[in-house]
């Protein structure tokens, strides 16, 4: 009986001429690190090679960019594998050196993401207020690593948990606020109708509007009168409106949120609402001026929206790169990275459903809780991810919090396939050689006496590949033909070689520039 083809046993790349060697859209979908010392061409070679074999099978993703280079590389690709016209640039606009005229024409457009706006338009979960509040969460944790804070605002949970239940009081004021304005009935809850209320502000779900409210909740507390509280007191006006027409469950929101303005705010110790405050600041002020307000707090464009990656496979590269952007490139990437992963879990799939990628150079800066839970996962959504970096030691470093290797060899686990190149780092060579593994090989002994000499041979457990060997690969350029080793381990795969992991090489052409 002929075997029906599975869509998922569809080749992606060869590594020898032995079916053992294919690697497949079942191994993609399983998720790959690549780790390389600097000049390791693990870029230029595993790298380009796995993003030449997605682009060629059509696959639609998303590109967060740690280089200044990075949008121009994979617009190399994008030439070479016939999908420029896929690609959709995030980013301010810029000097895109060596593109053809008639392209550089489609990429200087500046894209609007609003993402509370995109999150709040969703019908389905990733709507609701707790979504919301866990990006504000996901974001100002990175923030905390980048600042060197850690994995979060405190050690403490207490600190996360009163962060959390303030800005979750504050979305539920602004979302019934703004359900308020719609309703017809005027409920004059503090000698203000709703009427004057609708006049002199709006309450759309932003950052500015949400640091009003808490400013302004601030300044009521401390008796600042002279237009203070104006914006918080309206805004219960309009959500009381809302809640007195509204389900039960909505007059329960109310009652928990205007208790937690009116009462528990004011209850907190000081130094805990200062605390929570400088967190919330700290995180909100990049949204209130320059890039981040620029092009994350006004619109949703609908070019850039992350379901255009799998319903149109676009190829939508995240243009802040962190080497000129710093810490604001940070925030604008883990942003859309987070949405892009929630929309990719809420998309059907079934057997014939394409995969979509994300890659992520210099995945350092980019670590976060959200990597490991959306990976155990990336699978049966059939999301690709790619994370490349110099060494483990650099995840271990910035993913921060407790016990960050173990939340980093959590995240790795859920890698299947491994690609080591050249490196110096012992660490990770270490760690690389272990997750190879040992077999029982041969090895000998000899005992010398005075008279007599015996040799005796036994099978003692050794590395299948020692650190030291990750230290001679060869690293591409003219010296070795621009071919850059590599040695590939794929979980439960094992190769022609008899082995759990084999020794290859990558080609590392130079590309040439779109100049025709």
């Amino acid at each position: 009986m002929e075997v029906e083809f599975d869509y998922l046993d569809t080749p992606l790349l060869e590594f020898s001429e032995q079916p053992e060697d294919l690697w497949t859209i079942r191994n993609a979908v399983a998720g790959v690190q690549i780790f390389g010392g600097i000049g390791s061409g693990k870029s230029s070679g595993s790298g380009k090679t796995l993003a030449y074999s997605y682009l060629e099978n059509g696959f639609g993703g998303i590109v967060l960019t740690g280089k200044v280079d990075e949008t121009t590389t994979w617009l190399k690709y994008a030439k070479k594998t016939n999908r420029l016209k896929d690609v959709v640039i995030f980013g301010a606009t810029r000097p895109l050196d060596g593109i053809h005229e008639d392209f550089r024409h489609k990429f200087n457009k500046e894209y609007q993401f609003n993402p509370l706006s995109y999150l709040s338009e969703k019908k389905e979960t990733s709507g609701k207020t707790a979504n919301i509040v866990a990006l504000f969460m996901s974001i100002i944790k990175a923030g905390d690593r980048i600042s060197g804070m850690g994995g979060g605002s405190s050690n403490d949970p207490f600190w996360d948990r009163a962060l959390q239940r303030m800005i979750k009081s504050t979305i539920d004021l602004l979302k019934l606020a703004q359900e308020g304005t719609t309703k017809k009935k005027t409920i004059d809850l503090l000698k203000l109708t709703q009427e004057e209320t609708t006049k002199k502000k709006t309450f759309d779900l932003s950052v500015a509007n949400i640091s009003k409210v808490i400013r302004d909740t601030q300044l009521l507390l401390d008796d600042k009168k002279e237009g203070g509280g104006d914006y918080v007191t309206e805004c219960l006006i309009s959500a009381g409106n809302a809640a007195a027409q509204g389900s039960e469950s909505t007059k329960r929101i109310f009652e928990a949120m205007d208790s937690y303005f009116k009462i528990d705010f004011g209850s907190m110790p000081e130094n805990v609402r200062s605390s929570v405050l400088e967190s919330f600041y700290a995180f909100a002020d990049p949204f209130l001026s320059g890039l981040l307000a620029d092009y994350f707090a006004s619109d949703v464009e609908d070019d850039v929206r992350p379901e255009k990656t799998f319903g149109e496979d676009k190829i939508i590269i995240i243009d802040f790169p962190v080497k000129e952007y710093l810490q604001v490139g940070i925030y604008a990437q883990t942003i859309y990275k987070r949405l892009w992963q929630q929309a990719v879990e809420r998309r059907k799939v079934d057997k014939t459903t394409k995969p979509v990628f994300m890659w992520v150079d210099e995945a350092q800066f980019f670590l976060s809780e959200d990597d490991m839970m959306f990976q155990t996962t990336a699978r049966s959504s059939r999301a690709c991810t790619v994370m490349i970096s110099q060494n483990i030691s650099n995840y271990y470093a910035t993913i921060g919090g407790k016990n960050p290797r173990d939340r980093v060899n959590s995240l790795l686990g859920n890698l299947s396939t491994k690609i080591f190149h050249a490196n110096n780092d012992y660490v990770t060579n270490e760690w690389a050689a272990k997750t190879i593994g040992q077999t029982r090989q041969p090895e000998m002994s000899m005992n010398m006496g005075d008279e007599r000499h015996s040799t005796t041979m036994k099978k003692a457990l050794q590395n299948q590949v020692e650190p030291q060997d990750f230290t001679l690969l060869r690293n591409g350029g003219k010296t070795n033909q621009f071919q850059v080793d590599g040695i590939v381990t794929v979980s439960g795969k094992p190769w022609s070689n008899g082995r759990n992991y084999i020794q290859t090489f990558f080609y590392q052409n130079e590309d040439e520039f779109f100049v025709e």
